[in-house]
């Protein structure tokens, strides 16, 4: 889950203490901020005529027959440029226009979450397919229809249907190893319309997307930049076989000697997480706001585990504390006690589907790893919307909270 983490300072818990050092463990999904920005001074006055968007995802079986340079001619301008902003900072990125919604008179891209997380508006910039560097171009405002932090997907609205819209490939699962891959987006965030090409190098590729979750990539050899995040990666028929992420990438080849490793979100994924974003929201066609769509069962961490290690005069010791928590209401666990020494964490499955299980802090040790520990096991606990985790303190006292849906 891409985080904007909490910055965590150290924390004296006793004038006792002479001797500290601190390591934190971040749950936190955001800042505060959420993507829902889309909205109106006056709406209370409005009138509001909400109606569902169109989830007819056109997908499509084809794995090859065209030249590169067809290929390219057939899919450039369903691949646009992003630039999404706030009041205090802006990103750029790429995203792949893949359906248009005739009685909303909208249309539909795809991009990755962390290329809008955090940002209040946002404009795309449709290329025109020329072989004589023209570059034209036209730009739209686009606005914020849903995503998903977990799987690093997120979806844009445009007015107007008269586009390119690539099709999404059926079954990434078939891919074959060394089949081609082609690569359109805005490498460095200053280069639209740009290709590479290459093979697909793995399928099903296990990435540490953090310390305690992992994702399943497309691995490529095509060039792939900052910048090229939410573009399109195809295959020789035009198909398109993944959402480029070049966030896992740059875990990778932040070296200069590394060359020819790109990662793209599978079409498989992509699918899923476009289909459950349109089903869950809901457009104003009067007020033209998103009341906003997610992921069904998605759910977001709103605090952040600390461990202080400490020499007392018993000897080293160390204590786990929730050193802040998010204002976001999606988010479980915004009602955790701060500041507090954390004895025991425990967990119990909604209609006893699992055991309960706990881990327990221990009692004047010294574990440097111990909000490591905690974090990994709230992870691996597999919780589900409806489960309830509860936070045993040092006093005795308790504070429990249901895992909820992220929105």
């Amino acid at each position: 889950m891409k985080k904007h983490l909490f910055l965590v300072l150290g924390l004296i818990l006793s004038t006792i203490l002479f001797l500290a050092s601190c390591s934190v463990n971040s749950i936190i999904r955001d800042n505060g901020n959420t993507l829902n920005t889309n909205t109106t001074t006056e709406s209370t006055t409005y009138e509001s005529n909400y109606e569902s968007p169109s989830c007819d995802i056109k997908t499509t079986t084809s794995t090859s027959g065209n030249s590169i340079e067809d290929t390219v001619e057939m899919v450039y301008e369903s691949v646009v440029s992003i630039e999404a902003s706030s009041y205090t900072s802006t990103s750029r990125g790429s995203g792949v226009l893949f359906q248009s919604d005739e009685t909303l008179g909208l249309s539909y891209i795809v991009t990755c979450y962390h290329v809008v997380e955090g940002q209040t508006s946002f404009s795309v910039t449709i290329p025109k397919y020329s072989t004589d560097g023209t570059n034209e171009s036209e730009t739209y405002e686009a606005k914020y229809v849903g995503g998903t932090e977990n799987n690093d997907l997120a979806v844009l609205s445009i007015e107007g249907t008269d586009y390119t819209y690539a099709s999404i490939f059926d079954d990434s699962d078939k891919l074959r190893l060394g089949s081609t891959a082609i690569v359109i987006g805005n490498p460095l965030g200053t280069l639209p319309g740009s290709v590479s090409a290459g093979v697909v190098s793995y399928v099903n590729r296990v990435i540490n997307k953090d310390a305690y979750e992992k994702l399943k990539l497309i691995q490529t050899d095509a060039s792939i930049n900052s910048g090229n995040s939410g573009g399109g990666l195809f295959n020789s028929a035009g198909a398109l076989i993944g959402i480029v992420n070049a966030k896992y990438s740059s875990n990778y080849t932040s070296s200069s000697s590394i060359e020819g490793l790109g990662f793209a979100i599978p079409s498989n994924q992509v699918k899923s997480v476009i289909t459950s974003v349109l089903a869950t929201a809901s457009y104003d066609t009067i007020n033209k706001v998103w009341d906003t769509g997610y992921v069904e069962g998605d759910y977001e961490f709103g605090f952040t585990l600390s461990q202080q290690n400490s020499i007392t005069q018993g000897g080293y010791i160390s204590r786990l504390f929730v050193s802040a928590v998010s204002s976001n209401e999606y988010y479980s666990g915004t009602n955790l006690k701060t500041m507090t020494v954390v004895s025991e964490i425990k967990v119990n499955y909604k209609n006893n589907r699992k055991e309960a299980i706990s881990f327990k802090s221990p009692n004047n040790t010294l574990n440097t790893s111990l909000a490591t520990e905690a974090t990994k096991f709230l992870y691996d606990a597999e919780l589900e919307i409806g489960d309830t985790v509860t936070f045993v303190y040092a006093d005795s006292s308790e504070v429990s909270f249901n895992i909820i849906q992220f929105k």
